[in-house]
């Protein structure tokens, strides 16, 4: 089954929090010293390659809290975001009938291409 545009399953980074990050070394490491002998290099290779790139990223200082949705404070006004288009009469109705005319036309062809076993 093909996955839409955005899924999780696509390929896109999953966003952790730092508390996060540090269990996840934790688990990592912990992996990494209960790994048998016998394991495949390419799976001791992966979990060092991952620990080394956890390390990294914790060592960088935290980010400072964005601000944005929350707080107001970015130059936004207090009024409403957008405003609501007023509704307008469709361009394409016709006020002389034509829908009753439509109604009735699409009865009578109802009625000629209508299966033999259900006309009435």
């Amino acid at each position: 089954m093909r996955s839409f545009e955005g899924q999780h399953s696509d390929n896109v980074a999953i966003k952790r929090s730092r508390e996060e990050k540090q269990r996840q070394l934790v688990q990592l490491k912990e992996q990494l010293a209960t790994l048998k002998a016998h394991a495949a290099p390419a799976i001791r290779e992966a979990l060092v390659k991952r620990i080394t790139e956890l390390d990294a990223e914790l060592r960088q200082p935290a980010k400072p809290p964005r601000e944005g949705r929350d707080g107001r404070d970015g130059g936004r006004e207090d009024g409403p975001r957008h405003q609501r288009r007023e509704s307008r009469p469709s361009v394409f109705r016709a006020e002389d009938g034509a829908a009753e005319r439509a109604s009735s036309a699409a009865s009578a062809a109802s009625a000629v291409f209508a299966s033999p076993r259900r006309r009435s």
